[in-house]
């Protein structure tokens, strides 16, 4: 036995007959969810101070990265919105995750009302718009 980390996949590698979309579409419809209990919240509890919310927005937009960046099909991430390109669901991310109080609180709300419910929605295949955003 080496004294050595060595990490092991939980599911297999991807290979023939491996279809992990189910389970990423499942992870992308909880983050559809998780903007929508954002959003009920309403943006006064959202921009309080040391909110619970704003940082479970932090935490909804890094994940949504995670997925997009690596593990959602490149035929599905051209069905992204024109006007939310990868490089600003990164940029809008690595704010998030390295100086997330410099974070514009508008932007991220607007992200959570409009943005990411869009291009969740696009990507699993729901064509509901998002609502109007408030403040």
């Amino acid at each position: 036995m080496s004294d050595s980390f060595t990490p092991r996949p939980r599911v297999p590698r991807d290979g023939p007959g491996v279809d992990r979309w189910p389970a990423i579409e499942a992870a992308l419809r909880g983050l559809l969810g998780e903007c929508e209990a954002v959003v009920a919240r309403g943006r006064d509890e959202f921009d309080a101070v040391h909110s619970l919310t704003f940082r479970a927005s932090e935490a909804v937009i890094i994940h949504f990265h995670d997925l997009v960046g690596s593990r959602v099909p490149r035929e599905r991430l051209d069905r992204l919105p024109v006007g939310l390109p990868l490089s600003a669901i990164a940029a809008t991310r690595n704010v998030l995750a390295h100086n997330y109080r410099a974070a514009d609180t508008a932007i991220v709300w607007a992200v959570m009302v409009r943005d990411l419910p869009d291009a969740i929605r696009a990507l699993v295949d729901e064509a509901e718009p998002s609502a109007k955003i408030d403040g």
